[in-house]
Order: structure tokens, then C-alpha cells, then sequence
């Protein structure tokens, strides 16, 4: 039987480098047993675009690396503030054909966007009636949708995030708790978990600190990534505070090797250096659930 408290995944994004075979391989080999799928543009691991049969490799693939997929990183929604409804409704149609994608390598929740920009008063009058048909069609799917906390958007801001779950009042939309991104742009994360906590779906979780990058061609306020352990981020009250709060979801460990700033090991050293980190609430030896 399985334990409740959460469950340890990690991001396909790590390897996004990788054709999906050597990527699940590789996760797997660093002793995960959970997958959340890079799916966000042309040539990831998945994308809407894959035939139905590429799409069941995906599955299978993960199946044989002994990996179950617990969630699906999209990059669909920003389109739901734009002008014209012309334009949401064309948003709305690729929201839908990612949570079709989803379904069809079983993920059982996808990530989407609440629109574009941290404008509340717009994200509410345009994005959330489309928020909340998307959030129907998910459900007949038999999965979530989530909203991550990122720069760029209201959800970094968890307030607003938490009010716009409130608006879209559906059990099968919430938000993907990213402690990192909250402490990157120096918004106080305990506070924002505390604020968020009905409405967490999933959690993405990286260490690191704050720091100005400046004009580099990515948000200039943001984590500066560190293996886990050597950045300032309260990992520890994190996990201690979701499992207090009920939640048993998954806690899907984002490695951001892929940017040099960073001077991280390679993405298979470092998660599995992430792992051993990790043990302490994951044992090794833990079975997919």
C-alpha cells in the first residue's frame, strides 16, 4: 500500500537534450520512479503535435524505464489575455489539445497558463472564463490542470494565484506550488504556500537564491539554481509543511543544469546527487506508487 505524504518525481526537463528514451533512462538510473514530461515546445519529450502512436511510445517508453508519469509540463494559456476573443478562443482550442496529449501518455495533470502578464483585473475578465472551460474539459479527461508560480504572470504573485482558483471554481484546477521561482523574485514562499495551500496541485521544487542576472535574455530577478542543499531555499520546512497540510501529490524535482550561469554538475550527476539529497524523505528503495 502506499504511504500518504507526497511522492518524489522529477522533471523531464533536466535531459531536455535527450530524446525521451535516454531521458527516462537516465531519471530512472539516478533512482526516481516518477516522471513529469518536458512538453512545451516543438521536439521535447512530447508535444500536441505527436501522432497517436508516438504517443503511446511515450508511455511505453516510461513504462519500461520503470517510470510512471505523474504530470505534464505544457506551455499553452498565455493566449487566454489577448485582445481579441478571436484569439482565446484559437488558445482555448491548443489548451484542449494539450490536455488531450496529456491523457493519451496518461499524465494525470498538465500545466497551463493563466495568460500573459501580472495584470489581475485582466487575467480575471479574459483568462478565467477560459480557465474555466478548460477546466471542464480536463475533467471529462480525467485530469488537473495547474497553473506554476512564474515571473510573467499573476501567479507569482500567490494572492492573486489563490483568487484566481477561487475564480475558476473547479476542483480539476490549482496551482503548481514553485517555492524557487516565488524566492527568486523575493516574494516570501512560506507565506505563499500557506496562502495557496487549497489549491496546490503539484509543486516543482529547485535551491538556490536570489539574484539580479540583469539583461542576460531570461528574467533578470530570479533563483540562481545550487544542488540541493547549498542554496538558502528552507527545503525541509517545504516537504514538512505539505505533508502537515494533507497534501499527496507530487513533488517534482526541476534541475535547471541546461543554464551555464549556473555552473551545475551534468544533469545525470546532479540528479542523482539530488536524489541521495532527497532520501531522507524518499527512501531509495521506494517503489512507484
Amino acid at each position: 500500500m502506499t504511504e500518504p505524504g507526497p511522492k518524489l518525481s522529477v522533471c523531464s526537463i533536466a535531459l531536455r537534450d535527450k530524446p525521451a528514451a535516454e531521458a527516462f533512462r537516465i531519471v530512472a538510473e539516478a533512482g526516481y520512479r516518477n516522471v513529469e514530461v518536458f512538453a512545451s515546445v516543438p521536439g521535447t519529450h512530447a508535444f500536441r503535435d505527436m501522432a497517436g502512436a508516438a504517443r503511446a511510445r511515450i508511455r511505453d517508453l516510461a513504462g519500461r524505464s520503470g517510470l510512471r508519469i505523474c504530470a505534464m509540463a505544457g506551455s499553452v494559456g498565455a493566449g487566454f489575455t489577448a485582445d481579441s476573443e478571436a484569439e482565446r478562443e484559437d488558445e482555448l482550442s491548443r489548451v484542449k489539445m494539450d490536455i488531450d496529449l496529456a491523457a493519451d501518455i496518461g499524465a494525470p495533470l498538465a500545466r497551463v497558463g493563466p495568460g500573459a502578464g501580472e495584470d489581475i483585473d485582466k487575467v480575471m475578465s479574459r483568462a478565467a472564463p477560459y480557465l474555466r472551460r478548460a477546466a471542464a474539459y480536463a475533467e471529462q479527461k480525467r485530469l488537473r490542470l495547474g497553473i506554476e508560480n512564474h515571473g510573467g504572470s499573476i501567479t507569482v504573485n500567490p494572492d492573486h494565484a489563490a483568487a484566481l482558483c477561487r475564480e475558476v471554481g473547479s476542483s480539476s484546477f490549482g496551482i503548481i506550488y514553485d517555492p524557487g521561482n516565488l524566492f527568486g523574485r523575493q516574494v516570501d514562499y512560506k507565506r505563499g504556500l500557506d496562502v495557496m495551500s487549497g489549491h496546490i496541485v503539484h509543486v516543482h521544487l529547485k535551491d538556490g537564491y536570489p539574484h539580479y542576472f540583469g539583461n542576460d535574455g531570461f528574467a533578470p530577478q530570479r533563483l540562481a539554481c545550487t544542488l540541493f542543499g547549498e542554496g538558502k531555499l528552507d527545503i525541509p520546512w517545504i516537504i514538512e509543511r505539505l505533508t502537515a497540510s494533507g497534501y499527496g501529490g507530487y513533488i517534482s524535482v526541476e534541475y535547471e543544469g541546461w543554464h551555464p550561469e549556473y555552473n551545475l554538475p551534468e544533469a545525470g550527476q546532479g540528479l542523482a546527487m539530488t536524489r541521495r539529497y532527497m532520501a531522507r524523505w524518499f527512501p531509495l528503495e521506494q517503489a512507484a506508487p
